[in-house]
């Protein structure tokens, strides 16, 4: 073979592999609540959110938004047959998502999309019985005993990596390369704080600063402008090519996807319609204007330069339109998370090497995602090889500055997400080691070009690649 099938070949063993392990050994459908109230979500969101700005909006919405509520109760039904031995952890995650789900059911409102009054009440109908099915689910995860545990060892971890990710570095290196960034980078959080000239640490610094966003409109306003500031950035910098895509737009999480989004997230295009937009979602609720006195606040939209970046210029938004646009059918669709969240941590880290950030407040801002995601990384690759235990991770995070509460909840989900939290650290190093060993011979736009016409394909297949590309070139 020769490389271009390689990659193809990978990239399809790769995701074969990651369907049998979820749907045939780990029987996701068995284990996690989540799941099917995930297939929901998601699948409002491609109506309400996605769709409604195509030719959707004008044909078909109404009939698919009732046929979506309609089918909950039957998903629900299938659920509370399927599961079988379910760990405390995803009953409680599990409670917790039918709990915002049902929230946001109860004031569900479809007047700006489906004008028809007579439809509408016949929406309003449907919904109160899917509301009455997710209490009934909820009883029924309160009562079904927990078995199990959802902390999976070595041997699943290392099948992730070989299989789904064909990585093949141990972890025992990968912790080692996650403690080397976590201790480098608190390094430079010291430095960082000394350069300001306050004899408080890191941590006190950071807790005092916050976003001064008036309301969620300002909010909105910081993303929404610092997209439109990174692409024209790199436009002019000319450091990778920016393609003609979607608009992006900086939209608050819809209330459905608080429980399957993040603080902030991207929302890749869904169709081939260049008049649908990606969406940027920025969850507005932890915001200081709407809970002051909530210490979470004060550290997530801090970080709204380094998010976008990671979200839209150069990171996910960039990466899927160039994977979108791809003409090899394989690479076109299929993703990989060790290099998607690794690109996308990349980016962060180049904004801060091209001098974008501003002054060292901001720069430590960005230092201490990258302790976050470090310590993420020991803890995923550690706790299965007696290198870092729950408790450690845990004390650690502490040490970044976040809240008991917070960190509960990190390390919970990180232990349902086993092979994930490592790819944002690891992918990013390897992506590193690529850019030492090539971009000087091919320049940094060539270079970052190569990558991503590679498709999402494994590290060891890009490098061959690239050397191929130098040799055939002559650069």
């Amino acid at each position: 073979k020769n490389i271009e099938d390689k990659i193809d070949s990978s990239l399809l063993l790769e995701s074969m592999s990651t369907f049998l392990r979820e749907f045939e050994r780990v029987k996701i459908w068995q284990v996690d609540p989540t799941l099917y109230l995930r297939i929901f979500l998601l699948g409002v969101d491609t109506l309400l959110s996605k769709l409604s700005h195509t030719a959707m909006r004008k044909v078909g919405l109404r009939k698919n938004l009732l046929s979506r509520m309609k089918q909950l109760p039957r998903l629900i039904g299938e659920a509370k047959v399927n599961l079988k031995e379910v760990p405390g952890l995803y009953i409680k995650t599990g409670i917790e998502m039918v709990n915002s789900t049902i929230d946001y059911l109860r004031n569900f409102d479809a007047s700006p999309l489906i004008k028809n009054t007579k439809s509408n009440k016949e929406l309003l109908s449907i919904v109160r019985n899917a509301v009455g099915e997710l209490c009934s689910f909820k009883v029924f995860l309160s009562e079904k005993g927990a078995s199990g545990t959802a902390l999976k060892g070595r041997q699943e971890l290392e099948d992730i990596l070989n299989n789904s990710f064909s990585y093949n570095r141990s972890l025992e290196e990968i912790f080692d390369i996650a403690r080397l960034e976590y201790d480098n980078t608190i390094k430079e959080l010291e430095h960082a704080a000394g350069k300001i000239g306050s004899r408080k640490k890191w941590q006190n610094i950071l807790s005092e600063y916050c976003l001064d966003a008036k309301n969620k409109k300002e909010l909105l306003n910081y993303y929404a402008e610092q997209i439109d500031r990174l692409k024209t950035f790199f436009t002019e910098k000319d450091l990778v090519t920016i393609p003609k895509s979607q608009t992006i737009l900086a939209r608050e999480t819809p209330p459905f996807l608080i429980p399957v989004r993040a603080s902030a997230s991207y929302s890749c295009p869904v169709t081939n319609d260049m008049k649908e937009p990606a969406f940027f979602y920025v969850t507005a609720k932890y915001a200081k204007f709407d809970k002051p006195t909530d210490r979470r606040a004060k550290s997530i939209h801090n970080e709204y330069i380094f998010i976008s970046a990671h979200e839209t210029y150069i990171g996910h938004h960039l990466l899927d339109t160039h994977r979108r646009q791809l003409k090899n059918p394989i690479r076109r669709q299929v993703e990989s998370a060790l290099f998607y969240e690794g690109w996308a941590s990349y980016a962060e880290w180049f904004i801060a090497s091209l001098g974008y950030i501003k002054g060292p407040l901001q720069r430590m801002v960005g230092l201490k995602r990258r302790a976050w995601r470090a310590i993420r990384a020991m803890l995923d690759a550690g706790v299965r090889i007696n290198k870092i235990s729950l408790e450690d991770a845990k004390r650690m995070l502490s040490d970044l500055g976040y809240e008991p509460d917070i960190v509960k909840s990190m390390v919970d989900h990180y232990i349902l997400t086993p092979g994930y939290q490592l790819c944002y650290t690891v992918g990013k190093f390897e992506i590193e080691q690529l850019k030492n060993r090539f971009s000087h011979t091919m320049g940094l736009k060539k270079f970052h070009d190569a990558l991503l016409e590679s498709g999402e394909a494994p590290f060891d297949l890009i490098k061959e690649r690239m050397d191929k590309l130098i040799c055939k070139d002559s650069f």
